[in-house]
């Protein structure tokens, strides 16, 4: 047999398990078996048209009840219909990588982000600030401080 192709036959299969265990990644990670539930209606949805738009990358600083705070919440963003991934805090008193950008009209048109420390199943406290969208060039780190009242309570 030709080793030439022996190293040809290897290399697709190499590469035929890769994009196969990338697919069944995909899957099993948009995979849910519940419902995301949010505060907002999600039933009238137009999708924003044209090519994605720039996402905002939101840090700071955050504060409950007055004090700095703690290691291990979770802090996020939402629009009307956009959302950011959940952002887990690894520093007292300071967030990271709270990442989102519109996903829809209605999203263009209100344009008023909210802030949340919590989670998305109803359990989550509203921050005092907000951020009022403006389109990028580019994506876009944005520092931004917020007050919470208290923690969620469960």
């Amino acid at each position: 047999m030709n080793p030439n192709k022996l190293t040809k036959n290897k290399s697709y299969s190499r590469l035929f398990l890769a994009i196969f265990a990338v697919a069944i990644l995909a899957v099993v990670a948009c995979s849910t078996t519940d419902p995301e539930p949010t505060p907002y209606d999600r039933e009238d949805f137009t999708p924003y048209a044209g090519p994605p738009v720039f996402p905002m990358i939101f840090e700071g600083t955050f504060s409950v009840d007055g004090e700095p705070g703690q290691i291990g919440q979770t802090i996020y963003a939402e629009f009307i219909h956009g959302g950011s991934p959940l952002s887990t805090t690894i520093e007292a008193g300071k967030y990271a990588q709270v990442i989102l950008g519109p996903v829809s009209t209605d999203d263009l048109e209100q344009g008023i982000i909210h802030f949340y420390l919590g989670t998305r199943d109803g359990v989550h406290v509203t921050a005092e600030e907000t951020w009022e969208w403006d389109t990028v060039g580019q994506p876009t780190n944005q520092i931004l401080n917020l007050t919470f009242p208290s923690l969620p309570e469960n």
